[in-house]
């Protein structure tokens, strides 16, 4: 393939994470350049729209003086190979390896197909581990394009609006335009997308799908596991929670609006996070989704990274997984602005319901999101035995997402019948250290004065304690009990 044909294959897929197109040439280029050093590398296309349409620039002896000199000016210098290609100019730029680079404007870093500036204080965030190269990047020497599955590679461009040929002969191409090439090889990402039999090399991608009768995860109602590409997980995934939650309708004016009882931007996103996020050198385990009468459950393997906590991971997006990421974009499955988790936590306040709680648990990291309660019962109510008067809920589930069978008493296997009052509260401060008491009244189905006694008798043996105050802080479980 000659390079103008190349270059064309770039700009028909559009910006990514390491493309970005100018239409004019103007000195701020230079916080590209100092993001692509500081991510995996990339090419900045001059003459052609944010939309891919070519206008043209051409290359004169002082523009290219222009953009080496700023190439030289960052800290450390970025290598920058500049040359005209047909109508367009080409701004080459290397992954760096002295990480972080910085230009007069600061430091940037490209996220998907955006480059963001880094605040002083999040540059040791970033490049702590800059020396060591991820998971996805790494090239697998036993594979070949053959292990490829040229269809998987079709319905992808399909979806990401990408209208390029994908054939044998062009495949090569494609794979080094998604930066699915390491070292002339193909990376462990190429795989993890594109694999005809992703086993074959990738054990542990997979994910675990489960949906259990009772809060404790003891009782399993549905269960499924994927072991596929990560396109295929996601799919699954969302197929999978769309069969087993709620679905109401809303009339805003004259239109109908079917919603999920959990809003379904915030379980795509966090599912998609799980998938960007997994620590992929972790064999042996893989994501769980696991969904609750009370609520849903996403746990990726890997912590967050260091430096990184609970309190400031939602400030600003480091991703594990850059190229992962990209190609999540591209199926515009994720926004490409990193802004998940505030779309997490603005769709679940909009919709009334309890505010999810991240967690990282050592070598794992849970997202919970809670199911909504109407009138003292979960939008689940299958799973209770429900009082005669009991109103009629707003929400419906619908016909299409109801399970062959559904529980219409208490489950038999059920902690309830099996586990003593003491040992069934701390299950539950161990489920959800902020549950309150008229929650566990709901659940136990004995008195609130009852629960009460009991936790005061749980501090007094040193099993649990309160962690601030009655209205705000939570419970932690110090010791558990023995059945």
């Amino acid at each position: 393939m000659k390079l103008t044909e190349h270059l064309d294959l770039l700009i028909k897929e559009g910006e990514s994470l390491t493309v970005e197109f100018k239409e004019k040439y103007t000195s701020k280029i230079d916080q590209d350049m100092v993001a692509f050093a500081n991510t995996i590398g990339g090419k900045i296309i001059l003459g052609v729209t944010d939309l891919g349409v070519v206008k043209g620039e051409s290359l004169s002896n002082r523009m290219k003086a222009e953009i080496i000199d700023l190439a030289q000016k960052c800290d450390p210098s970025v290598h920058a190979k500049v040359y005209q290609s047909d109508k367009v100019v080409v701004i080459e730029v290397k992954e760096g390896s002295e990480k972080p680079y910085s230009c007069s404007s600061g430091a940037f870093k490209r996220l998907d197909a955006v480059t963001q500036k880094l605040k002083q204080k999040d540059l040791r965030i970033y490049f702590e581990s800059s020396t060591s190269r991820s998971f996805e990047k790494r090239p697998c020497q036993d594979a070949t394009l053959n292990d490829l599955s040229l269809k998987k590679v079709k319905d992808f461009c399909k979806t990401a609006g990408i209208k390029i040929a994908v054939t044998g002969k062009t495949l090569s191409n494609v794979m080094r335009s998604f930066s699915l090439v390491s070292e002339n090889e193909l990376n462990h990402a190429a795989l993890l997308f594109f694999a005809s039999r992703i086993d074959n090399f990738i054990l542990h991608s997979q994910i675990q799908l489960l949906v259990f009768k009772d809060l404790f995860g003891v009782d399993i109602f549905d269960r499924k596991d994927v072991r596929g590409t990560l396109i295929e997980q996601f799919n699954e995934a969302e197929f999978f929670l769309k069969r087993h939650l709620s679905l109401g309708a809303t009339i805003v004016g004259m239109k109908r609006i079917d919603e999920y009882e959990i809003p379904e931007v915030a379980w795509r996103e966090a599912i998609a996070n799980a998938i960007i996020h997994r620590d992929y050198r972790m064999s042996g385990t893989g994501i769980q989704v696991k969904l609750f009468p009370d609520r849903l459950e996403v746990i990726n393997p890997g912590s967050l990274t260091e430096h990184v906590t609970v309190k400031n991971f939602s400030a600003f997006s480091k991703r594990r997984n850059e190229i992962i990421a990209d190609m999540f974009a591209r199926l515009k499955i994720v926004e490409r602005a990193g802004t998940g988790i505030v779309r997490i936590l603005s769709s679940t306040k909009s919709a009334g319901l309890k505010t999810p709680v991240f967690e990282d648990l050592g070598g794992f990291f849970r997202v919970t999101l809670y199911r909504p309660v109407i009138n003292g019962y979960f939008t689940d109510k299958s799973h209770y035995d429900r009082p005669k008067s009991s109103p009629k809920s707003s929400l419906k589930s619908s016909p299409k997402s109801s399970p062959k069978s559904s529980p219409k008493s208490s489950p038999r296997g059920s902690p309830k019948s099996s586990l003593k009052t003491d040992q069934k509260i701390v299950a539950l401060l161990l489920n959800n250290p902020r549950i309150t008491v008229r929650e566990m009244e709901l659940i136990l189905k004995i008195s609130s004065r009852a629960i009460k006694k009991q936790l005061a008798n749980l501090k007094e043996m040193g099993h649990i304690q309160r962690v601030g105050s009655d209205r705000t802080g939570h419970w932690e479980v110090i010791s558990s009990l023995e059945k």
